[in-house]
């Protein structure tokens, strides 16, 4: 019972942030993929580095949004914009 209480009364993590943190994880991910690339020999300039990390970057973004979209409408929160003004 305290858990529960304990957990609603938790923020929620900003949108930003987990957008954020999954498109840096994804960088992370494309720099890992570049250094297997040099390490195994295959041609991989500062050009193929930044192809790399932009693009899982773009991924892990994307990953982390619809993830997050989840987590909210779970919780109940509104996912898009209001469209009409309340009366």
């Amino acid at each position: 019972m305290a858990k529960e209480i304990a957990e609603s009364k938790r923020r929620p993590p900003s949108r930003i942030k987990v957008v954020g943190v999954g498109a840096l994880l994804g960088a992370a991910w494309g720099a890992a993929m570049w250094g297997i690339f040099v390490a195994t020999g295959k041609s991989a300039n500062t050009g193929v580095l930044a192809y790399l990390m932009l693009s899982t970057a773009m991924i892990g973004g994307g990953v982390a949004a619809v993830f997050g979209v989840s987590d909210v409408r779970k919780r109940g929160d509104r996912v898009g914009p209001r469209m009409r003004k309340k009366k």
